[in-house]
């Protein structure tokens, strides 16, 4: 017998129902022990930041400088004149079907 590889419909909506109520009841579960806001916080430690070494910092202000370099070409760069506009986005309209 050959395995079908897609599942029928009312598999996929019992499935559907089934997931939707136990989502639905999911926070339900732990409300009888549930801790105050406080002591849970507590128990969560912060991310621990990484100390920014020299080498770091020396590749930060190079990408900078090369970020501040592009922008100046970019802002300095004239256009000529008569060039064409900039393209712009128009949407198409949606085609009926028949």
């Amino acid at each position: 017998m050959e395995q079908n590889d897609t599942m029928d419909r009312r598999r996929f909506v019992r499935l559907l129902a089934t997931g939707a109520a136990v989502a639905a009841t999911a926070p339900l579960v732990g409300v009888g022990a549930a801790e105050s806001v406080e002591a849970a916080s507590a128990k969560i430690a912060p991310p621990r930041e990484r100390p920014i070494t020299a080498a770091m910092r020396k590749e930060i202000e190079i990408q900078k400088k090369s970020v501040a370099d592009m922008l100046k070409v970019i802002r300095s760069y004239e256009l000529p004149a008569g060039s064409p506009p900039a393209p712009v986005f128009r949407p198409l309209r949606a085609r009926r079907k028949a």
